[in-house]
């Protein structure tokens, strides 16, 4: 048995059986203090070989004193003597055995700070055996320690910054040393000295450079985080963490590249928090590869499937350390405000990398912090927002909407009252714009996750989109160029290496977006926020947030809402109605099997549609109201082929049949419908089909159910009976409209499809190749945009035939308002002139099925169309007016080709009799216009030139127009036609002598 082991285990029977008469006790403490000698300095004052299992250090100048009583003085000046030598190895003397049981290493340490807590270790293990003398020991070793980083003179040849920070990391899986770096900082953090904080500015700054050229993955990494967690509990040193990382900061100059402006936001990114933030499998400057899908070209679903899980599993440890660190750092209150200073900043300098030109500028890219950088702070945001992140949370009540439109200094993040508002801001009190209070953490919380989402994922998302574009684009390219010049041509072998990079580029960001725990998190803080929203939405318009607790959330019970807005929406920025959008498209798009997971929080969002979507007094932007429908779109059921949807019929059927108030949903898609074309609220003309496309999807789904349908006919009901109101009637506004797509995407389709025919000739026949290489390149380029083109308009075209055959099947007698029922027999009569007369050859193309072009269904639906209405002499009349495309050829051009598509037998006969019927009134018709054909000028409206019935003057232009011209023009544009000035049906003046005038002259000439 070693020395050790026989003392350590007498000990306790010493202290239990003794007397502790005066000359006992101190012999046991004189014995005790000696044994600390050996068995912690691991020194003697004995020259001869040890016969224990190892080996000491021999301290001259206390073994000249043959001390023979021991005390805390003896062992002071023993570890004074031991801490002065600069090599302990020349001092060694041997154990007698082979081997030692303690290393030479840690015999012979020579580093101050290594070798002092390697003696509190020691006495720590051996607690039990000094427990007497354990108080001043442990004292002694903290205190030398102390003594050494205060006055690191006394230490010049060694350092001890250095040697600080790898005894913090050694602490990370070692509790004993970790109760020795709490108790050194206990004493030195109590009172900060400048040696204190050049101390731990050298750790930090090593600790910078030494995360420089770690990668994410790295255990060394985590290492150094798990070190900063720590030390987090001392709020001066996350003072100074922040301090030292703020680019502003003087003192922090070295650690911060000379290239580098410290008024950039990519300065946030060079600093030691900056550091670890920008760890990501993204890449942190420009120009640097990707990580992960080199070869895409070579890879399987199944390897892309494997790769992202690949990517996954080292993100989410990473994020979560990250997470756990930024925790430690607001748990401590006094440093709080540093770390959301330090947030607020960082986003105020790099707000600029969420606007437009940053995409376009390759500059930008050293002006701000990296994707991976935002990525992970968004991370760690979200993970601070959990705790209120629930739908109907009571905390969700203490955040206060002030916040967004306050500009003192009471908040970290700056210029929100700059951000677009949901609805229009009224001029902001004094109380408002600079309140008087501190906003909570929650608050600040909640904004900086919007806020913060909206510059990183949202913004990688439409990278990502973009991308997917550019890629379709370059395929194509790069089809045409081995069409053209063959697969080993330099310009197809530069766009397959174009093409596979940004293949490579698309799954990396894909595969980041697409992470389960990012999308778990959002998740979570997009239903909390849908049912604050709601909340805002439904309070009263003198609404004030209480922020004590005894306000409840609002539950949705009742829809629309007629109440006044509530003020309050007008502070709220509207990125955070777009992130809740963002994070449903991209599940739409990239990763439909989530919404299978997430049925529980369809709720909130569907509760979200129906307040904000058909309601421009609670949330203005068209745009965003329309992009709610494509949301809404998402959650329809896979009815279609290759369809991304995945939400299986049975759930789908419930939203839309059991939902509470899903009975509102009709008239909200109208009324969406119908806004993104008001004057004051117009979007890009093309840009409206794209919203309306998933509209025409979700308006079909509805019609399958009674409950929607029936609501659809009663918006038909009152629109009829409302139809010469001042405002239109919405249902009356949505037929006009859909009429107007009808007539611009078939027209559009039509004329496509003709230009595509005359290009395919020209190619046949050889006209390309005798061109220059580069116009025969943008020869080909514009071919395939225009295909592109005529593929979206016919199928935007069809889908708006089957919309309005769908809805005239049942919904008749408004569409036979002259204001109406003109237009769809113009429309009617065109399409099919061209689709069955002699201009049909014009459309022929050489592959019709690539452009989607269905001339046969198309022929068969606009027959539909006219079968809805054969029964009303008011459209047969309208048809047989229409002196642009209506002929008595018409109706048997289109019966051939109906005969050939095998269209039902008989409906055929139905179809030749409407026609039969139609020739009929037309002769009618011409009789009657030969008799007024001499009308006076003034008779004839100035638009159509057609006799008046119903005169009316425009106030503004003084323009007299037939009523129904002027209704009809009213419906689409709400201007008078020939000064542009705002008008209404309500202020037209009747012309009643003028009417009764043309009547009287009508009936002489019938005589």
């Amino acid at each position: 048995m070693s020395k050790s082991s026989s003392k350590s285990s007498s000990s306790k029977s010493i202290i239990r059986a003794v007397d502790l008469n005066s000359e006992t006790t101190s012999s046991l403490y004189s014995n005790l203090y000696k044994d600390i000698l050996e068995l912690v300095l691991l020194c003697t004052i004995t020259e001869e070989p040890f016969t224990s299992s190892s080996s000491r250090i021999y301290l001259t100048e206390l073994a000249s004193l043959h001390v023979k009583n021991w005390d805390k003085n003896r062992v002071d000046q023993a570890l004074f003597e031991r801490l002065r030598m600069s090599d302990p190895s020349s001092q060694l003397i041997t154990s007698t055995t082979k081997r030692s049981s303690i290393s030479h290493e840690i015999i012979t340490e020579n580093r101050c700070l290594h070798y002092l807590s390697g003696c509190y270790q020691r006495l720590l293990r051996q607690r039990d055996y000094f427990q007497l003398i354990l108080d001043d020991i442990q004292k002694l070793f903290i205190d030398h320690s102390k003594t050494a980083i205060t006055l690191p003179s006394m230490y010049d040849d060694q350092d001890l910054s250095k040697q600080w920070i790898e005894l913090l990391i050694e602490s990370n899986d070692n509790s004993l040393l970790c109760e020795y770096i709490d108790c050194i900082n206990n004493e030195l953090l109590s009172s900060i000295t400048n040696e204190i904080e050049n101390l731990y500015r050298s750790v930090f700054h090593y600790m910078y450079k030494a995360i420089q050229p770690l990668e994410y993955f790295s255990n060394e990494i985590i290492s150094y985080i798990s070190v900063l967690t720590h030390l987090s509990q001392w709020s001066i040193l996350v003072q100074m963490i922040f301090r030292l990382s703020h680019p502003k900061t003087l003192s922090n100059r070295s650690s911060i590249n000379a290239h580098i402006s410290t008024t950039s936001g990519r300065a946030f990114q060079d600093t030691l928090i900056g550091s670890l933030l920008s760890k990501s499998c993204l890449p942190s400057i420009p120009g640097k590869p990707f990580l992960f899908f080199n070869k895409p070209k070579l890879m399987s679903e199944r390897d892309i499937e494997i790769t992202a899980t690949t990517m996954w599993q080292p993100m989410k440890t990473y994020q979560d350390n990250l997470s756990q660190l930024f925790k430690a750092f607001v748990k401590n209150a006094d440093a709080r405000n540093d770390v959301l200073q330090w947030i607020g900043d960082c986003f105020d300098e790099n707000q600029g990398k969420n606007k437009e030109w940053s995409s376009h500028d390759p500059l930008a890219a050293f002006l701000f912090v990296s994707d991976g950088f935002l990525l992970n702070l968004n991370v760690i945001l979200l993970n601070l927002a959990k705790p209120f992140a629930e739908p109907y949370s009571s905390r969700l009540l203490k955040i206060n909407p002030l916040y967004a439109i306050t500009q003192n200094d009471n908040v970290h993040l700056k210029d929100l009252y700059k951000e677009t508002p949901l609805i229009n801001r009224q001029d902001e009190t004094e109380d408002e714009k600079n309140p008087p209070i501190t906003f909570n953490f929650i608050t600040e919380i909640f904004f900086m996750s919007h806020f913060s989402y909206s510059i990183s994922i949202h913004r990688l998302h439409r990278i990502l989109v973009k991308v997917g574009e550019e890629l379709t684009r370059i395929r194509d390219a790069y089809n045409n160029a081995v069409k053209l010049d063959g697969l080993n041509h330099e310009n197809s072998i530069q766009l397959g290496e174009t093409m596979e990079n940004g293949l490579t580029a698309f799954l990396n960001i894909k595969a980041v977006l697409n992470e389960p725990y990012l999308l778990e998190l959002s998740n979570a803080l997009f239903t909390a926020t849908c049912s604050w929203l709601v909340h805002l939405a439904s309070s009263s318009s003198n609404h004030n947030q209480k922020l004590d607790g005894e306000e409840q959330m609002n539950i949705l019970k009742k829809l629309p809402l007629i109440s006044e807005p509530n003020r309050q929406l007008s502070y709220i920025p509207e990125f955070i109605m777009e992130n809740i959008i963002d994070y449903l498209k991209f599940l739409g798009r990239y990763n439909t099997q989530l919404f299978q997971s997430i049925e529980s929080s369809i709720n909130e969002y569907i509760n979200l549609i129906l307040v904000f979507m058909g309601d421009m007094n609670r949330l203005r932007n068209p745009h965003l109201r329309a992009t709610l429908a494509e949301v809404l779109e998402t959650i329809l059921p896979n009815e279609q082929e290759n369809s991304s949807r995945t939400l299986n019929n049975s759930y789908t059927e419930r939203i839309f049949q059991e939902y509470p108030l899903i009975e509102h949903l009709p008239r909200v898609l109208l009324d969406v419908f119908v806004s993104i074309e008001l004057t004051g609220q117009a979007v890009a003309f093309e840009q409206k089909f794209s919203y309306r496309r998933p509209m025409y999807d979700i308006l079909e789904y509805l019609w399958k159910f009674d409950k929607h349908r029936t609501q659809i006919k009663k918006l038909a009901s009152y629109a009829k009976r409302h139809i010469d109101d001042a405002e239109a009637p919405l249902f009356l506004r949505f037929i006009n409209l859909l009429m107007n797509d009808a007539n611009f995407l078939l027209d559009e389709a039509l004329t496509h499809m003709a230009r595509l025919r005359a290009d395919q000739e020209a190619k046949e026949r050889g006209e390309w190749n005798e061109m220059p290489e580069t116009q025969r390149q943008e020869l080909e380029s514009t071919f395939q945009r225009t295909g592109r083109i005529a593929r979206y308009m016919n199928i935007m075209g069809l889908k708006t035939l089957i919309i309005l055959d769908m809805i005239t099947q049942e919904i008749k007698s408004i569409f036979c308002h002259p204001a109406i029922c003109e237009r769809l027999a113009s429309m009617l009569n065109y399409f099919l002139q061209h689709l069955v007369g002699p201009k049909r050859r014009n459309l022929k193309v050489r592959d019709l099925n690539e452009y989607l072009f269905d001339p046969p269904k198309l022929v068969a639906k606009v027959t539909d169309l006219y079968l809805n209405f054969s029964q009303y002499n008011q459209f047969c009349a309208a048809v047989s007016n229409d002196g642009m495309s209506y002929n008595e050829q018409l109706f048997p051009q289109a019966v051939e080709v109906l005969q050939r598509i095998k269209y039902p037998s008989e409906r055929i006969d139905e179809f030749l009799e409407l026609g039969e019927r139609i020739k009929k009134i037309a002769v009618e018709q011409k009789q009657e216009d030969a008799t007024y054909d001499d009308a006076p000028d003034e008779y004839l409206d100035p638009i159509t030139s057609i006799l008046m019935s119903d005169p009316v003057m425009l106030p503004s232009s003084r323009k007299i127009l037939d009523r129904t011209t002027i209704a009809r023009h009213l419906l689409s544009d709400q201007t008078d036609p020939f000064n542009r000035n705002p008008l209404r049906m309500q202020d037209v003046i009747p012309q009643n002598e003028l009417k009764e005038t043309i009547e009287q002259w009508k009936a002489s000439r019938r005589e």
